[in-house]
């Protein structure tokens, strides 16, 4: 079990195109949720969900995180549950990845980086919400927020982060446990029946 490193779950997002919470939608009679979790909780001594409705997660019974600053996307639960942590190195990842492998999971929080930010990356897209972060970005998240109430060009995204910030960015499809369909995640009920379907038949 790893004590130097927390587990982090986004679940801030607000579903727009799912209509309703992704989070809590079952696949096999569970919440997405729950099945992220449970495969963080045997990584991680600590695991906290980063969200701005934390009533609907107290059934996990695991350290809920509410936003510091509202409506700052992912970025902005990233930020908050970094304030929170007590470990320097955090692995983050959104809510909606269910399919998300074990294997792999250990493989980037055990490799050796000196930059801020580690992300996995296959078929030439970066996977921002599935990776490890350091709580040394705090200070530059807030330096992101800061521009981005004088330069409307600047969202507050994550993407601004990592094009600031040194990021090790990692290749994964060689590993032997790489599957393309992990980084798979549910922004539409489309999405979610082609998720359900790979979870329910693995």
């Amino acid at each position: 079990m790893k004590k130097d490193i927390t587990g982090i779950i986004l679940c801030g997002g607000k579903s727009s195109r799912m209509q309703t919470n992704k989070a809590l939608l079952k696949i096999s009679g569970k919440p997405v949720i729950e099945i992220i979790a449970e495969r963080l909780k045997s990584i991680f001594n600590v695991v906290l969900i980063s969200t701005n409705d934390s009533k609907k997660y107290n059934f996990l019974n695991l350290p809920l995180v509410n936003d510091i600053i509202n409506d700052k996307g992912p970025l902005g639960g990233i930020y908050s549950a970094l304030k929170l942590s007590t470990t320097e190195k955090n692995f983050i990842i959104s809510c909606d990845m269910p399919l998300i492998n074990v294997e792999l999971i250990k493989y980037l929080i055990n490799l050796n980086s000196d930059k801020a930010i580690l992300l996995p990356k296959s078929k030439g897209r970066i996977h921002q919400l599935c990776g490890v972060y350091s709580k040394s970005v705090i200070s530059i998240i807030e330096d992101v927020f800061n521009l981005s109430q004088v330069n409307k060009s600047i969202k507050g995204s994550v993407y601004e982060l990592i094009e600031i910030v040194p990021t090790n960015l990692i290749d994964v499809e060689h590993l032997p446990f790489y599957d393309e369909n992990q980084f798979l995640n549910m922004n539409s009920p489309e999405d979610y029946e082609l998720i359900k379907n790979i979870y329910e038949n693995q």
